[in-house]
């Protein structure tokens, strides 16, 4: 009888390997690249919600929007989870 042969992988198959966790690794960034823009949007949408301007009258839901529009950047980029899912009845 033979012993068994030890499993060689070629070069080729090591370079095919690898170029498949590169691509993996860069889809990787990609996504929390984008995440990391819709934040940035949600934040800015959030900053300019709170400021007040001179001329706005007072009792205006300008915050609320903003807040609103926040969220909204959130969830379309799936971060965070819709009030129907994690937050039912909180809110009428």
């Amino acid at each position: 009888m033979s012993e068994p042969q030890p499993d060689v992988v070629s070069s080729e198959e090591r370079t095919h390997a690898l170029e498949a966790e590169l691509n993996a690794l860069r889809a990787r960034a990609d996504k929390v690249d984008q995440q990391l823009q819709a934040l940035a949007e949600a934040s800015l949408a959030l900053a300019r919600g709170l400021e007040s301007p001179p001329v706005e009258e007072p009792g205006q839901p300008h915050a609320e929007r903003a807040a609103r529009l926040a969220h909204e950047l959130l969830l379309a980029a799936g971060l965070g989870r819709r009030r129907s899912e994690g937050s039912e009845g909180s809110e009428g």
